[in-house]
């Protein structure tokens, strides 16, 4: 009975030894972990966020969109996506906010369709103010696709400092429309006897476009397919180069030849997002 008792203190006092430094060890833990001062919340500041705006073809469709969303994000991180749709009467509708966090978030626009160009600069001038100030942003990367980049370009030539982009990319742009006998399956301009009344337009007012800007044009030439991305042929698409090449410091083109560089293909291709990334970063 007395041996009995003795091994039972002597257990006890083994588990008190134990209990005493299994609670010293998480006592030192917390008191090393614990910081000395109070961490700051880190708050996204309008001049580092620069998101990317999308204004893409209006025959674009949503899966199509988030594809190409998905291939911009790729390097980006969990970022926030952004829809704002324009009214013909200029009314907005924002879908989504940005989160704190955000450095490169996308911003999609919808625009209004069967419009012309200059109507949808208007519209696109409207939606950026706007967005800056609900969105809290000051630079940003301007991403066209189709007729989106025509609007683009008139919105440029009339753009007011603030709301001008970094960088602009055009891709699959009918610059100078979309006739195989207007235009040949070369990366050179369009001559002049060969220009459509847009594009001389367009090159009449490049004269007020931001020499800052980055501009990069991308033509598809589909694998298979005589010029072009099946519907907007290769000089079209590179016909943006007259209204660019000789007012903008960095300019850039290039043609995507791959099976995926239909008009609508493209969207999938990593070959155009690595393209746009690489521009961009």
């Amino acid at each position: 009975m007395k041996t009995t008792t003795k091994q039972g203190l002597v257990a006890a006092t083994w588990l008190l030894i134990l209990f005493g430094v299994i609670g010293g060890t998480l006592l030192w833990q917390r008191q090393v972990r614990r910081p000395k001062q109070q961490i700051a919340t880190v708050t996204v500041g309008s001049t580092t966020r620069i998101p990317t705006i999308l204004l893409l073809d209006h025959q674009t469709t949503t899966q199509q969109r988030r594809q190409f969303v998905a291939g911009l994000q790729r390097n980006s991180g969990n970022q926030s996506v952004v829809i704002l749709q324009v009214t013909r009467h200029g009314t907005l509708k924002f879908s989504g906010r940005f989160q704190t966090y955000d450095t490169r978030p996308i911003l999609h626009l919808e625009l209004p369709t069967n419009a012309s160009a200059m109507q949808q600069a208007a519209w696109l001038k409207i939606a950026l103010q706007q967005a800056q100030q609900q969105l809290k942003f000051k630079s940003f990367n301007l991403i066209t696709y189709g007729t989106g980049g025509l609007a683009a370009t008139a919105y440029l030539e009339q753009a007011p400092t603030a709301q001008r982009p970094q960088h602009l990319v055009a891709i699959g742009t009918p610059f100078n429309g979309t006739s195989t006998q207007k235009n040949a399956n070369i990366t050179g301009p369009v001559k002049r006897a060969n220009q459509t009344n847009r594009l001389e337009s367009l090159i009449a007012k490049q004269l007020t476009i931001d020499p800052q800007l980055r501009v990069l044009l991308i033509a598809g030439q589909t694998k298979g397919h005589s010029n072009g991305d099946g519907v907007v042929p290769v000089q079209s698409a590179l016909a943006g180069q007259t209204i660019y090449r000789p007012i903008v410091k960095h300019y850039q083109q290039a043609v995507l030849n791959t099976w995926r560089a239909s008009h609508t293909g493209m969207y999938d291709s990593w070959k155009l997002v690595n393209l746009i990334q690489t521009f961009i970063n």
